[in-house]
């Protein structure tokens, strides 16, 4: 009878355990459709749309699901696409113009690797105590007379300036300078950016303010540090 009663027992705890792994395989399954679903399905709930315009710099935006916006911002400007692509290129002096970054550090992980990557804090309403890897990528379109700079955060190893700080999900956009006939250059900022932790979930409204103020300030900063002497040297004769 206890023979019976502890074989019955785990036979019955046999197909207990294989009812719960094959829940949780199908659950399993499941979510990891739905993220491929959800990694194919428009990220976009709006349409770009104009959303201002001041001294000259124009900003449109549309909204991601998660409620951060994307923005494109456009200028003209008399300095040359070769002063303005330099100046984003050297990368260890954002701190100096980039508006909202204190901290600006080239990092070399391989001396025959074109890319250029940089480790930057930031400081603006929004994103206080964030930091991030960028890799910056160069792109010469001769036949469009453009320069393209690619950026994207990117996992690799950097000893953080402070344990404190939360580390940007993602940063990606681009520059993108253009010789137009009329001798001006058109400057093009392309920026989206997920803060992560609160402030992506409850405080976007503050993030997307702050980020917009930002780039109008760093769309005009650009072209003051291109203008000086050591970037204006390197605009064709």
């Amino acid at each position: 009878m206890h023979s019976y009663s502890y074989h019955h027992f785990l036979n019955s705890s046999s197909r207990l355990l294989c009812f719960f792994l094959i829940s949780f395989t199908c659950l399993a399954n499941a979510e990891a459709t739905k993220g491929k679903t959800a990694q194919i399905s428009n990220k976009w709930s709006s349409d770009w749309q104009e959303e201002r315009s001041e001294d000259g710099v124009q900003a449109e935006c549309r909204t991601h699901v998660t409620n951060i916006n994307q923005c494109r911002y456009t200028t003209e400007s008399d300095i040359s696409s070769e002063s303005l692509s330099a100046v984003i290129m050297d990368v260890s002096r954002f701190k100096e113009w980039a508006v909202s970054v204190i901290v600006s550090d080239q990092i070399v992980y391989d001396e025959s690797d074109k890319d250029t990557y940089v480790y930057t804090v930031y400081q603006f309403s929004g994103a206080y105590n964030r930091d991030a890897l960028t890799r910056y990528r160069k792109t010469d379109f001769p036949d469009l007379n453009r320069t393209k700079i690619d950026f994207i955060t990117v996992d690799k190893p950097v000893e953080k300036k402070d344990l404190r700080l939360v580390r940007f999900p993602l940063m990606a956009g681009h520059w993108q300078f253009t010789k137009k006939p009329n001798g001006k250059t058109e400057i093009e900022l392309l920026t989206f950016s997920l803060p992560g932790g609160m402030v992506q979930s409850v405080l976007y409204s503050l993030f997307n303010i702050g980020s917009l103020d930002a780039a109008f300030e760093t769309m005009k900063a650009i072209q003051k540090q291109a203008s000086l002497p050591e970037y204006m040297s390197l605009a064709p004769e």
